[in-house]
């Protein structure tokens, strides 16, 4: 491993920057706070040690995708699936597929056709809410895998690459954006301690609910755009702008929901502005 790999936790992750904003209801201090205490909560996650992680809560399917080492297409298929439809059945995909096939080697799925590929995700029921379009989607990811990455996927982050490139090379496949590379980057550190060169690439995954939970804490306008809640996490700790993904994420779905937010129950309710009037 290059000894310029900085170690997940060292101080990289929390040289957090000024305050995104002063004129959205939260004093500088506010801002400040808030800020370091998502940042340290980011740096304790990524201090604990590697344990088996929870995707779909079906036990099956999270053993598949938690093998790296055996079937680390597992974890890439799941991600460029992650989409319009819920995270578990999303994540719940490659198992589908493994019971299906009857198989879970890249071997076999590389030999599928495109239209193989569809009748797997087509019966006897959808695989996910847009079958078709997925199936075009596993399919070229297989062949890619085979083609560029030597049949093995996990040679897409095993070289300690850099966080561009890293986000770059989830971006090659089709179908993945910004959101789902930098999502897969994010995973890969965040939960199973995957070394890269550095982290400043890796940018927030701006979904309805970060970019709900982020308005609502006063660090963009609310009804903020993606890119606008991309910048804004950059511009508050550069060096690993995802370190906020998981902590902001979890908010967005169990607390901070869209009608009816928890606040009380919220564990940052006395950093929010919008918690004030809106106490459950």
């Amino acid at each position: 491993m290059p000894t310029v790999t900085p170690r997940i936790g060292d101080n990289v992750l929390s040289q957090a920057t000024h305050p995104v904003r002063d004129d959205l209801g939260m004093t500088p201090t506010d801002h400040d706070a808030l800020r370091d205490l998502l940042v340290s909560e980011g740096a304790a996650v990524l201090q604990e040690p590697i344990s088996f992680v929870r995707f779909t809560g079906k036990d099956e399917a999270d053993v598949l995708l938690n093998d790296l080492d055996g079937h680390p297409h597992a974890f890439l298929f799941a991600c460029l699936v992650d989409r319009q439809v819920p995270a578990e059945w999303a994540w719940s995909v490659p198992a589908t597929v493994r019971d299906r096939l009857g198989s879970f080697a890249m071997d076999d799925l590389v030999a599928l056709n495109e239209a193989e590929w569809v009748d797997l995700m087509r019966k006897p029921t959808p695989a996910h809410r847009l079958p078709e379009t997925m199936a075009s989607v596993l399919y070229l990811a297989a062949q890619r895998v085979v083609s560029r990455y030597d049949g093995n996927a996990a040679n897409i982050w095993s070289d300690t690459p850099s966080s561009a490139t890293i986000v770059r090379r989830f971006l090659e496949f089709h179908g993945a954006g910004p959101k789902i590379a930098t999502m897969a980057a994010n995973i890969l550190v965040r939960h199973f301690h995957v070394p890269l060169r550095d982290y400043r690439y890796i940018d927030i995954s701006a979904d309805s609910q970060v970019q709900r939970v982020m308005g609502r804490l006063g660090f963009v306008e609310p009804g903020s755009s993606p890119e606008v809640i991309v910048y804004a996490a950059r511009e508050l700790n550069p060096e690993f702008p995802g370190i906020f993904d998981l902590a902001l994420w979890d908010l967005g779905r169990s607390t901070c929901r869209p009608t009816a937010p928890l606040c009380s129950s919220c564990r940052l309710v006395d950093y929010c502005g919008y918690a004030a009037g809106h106490r459950d």
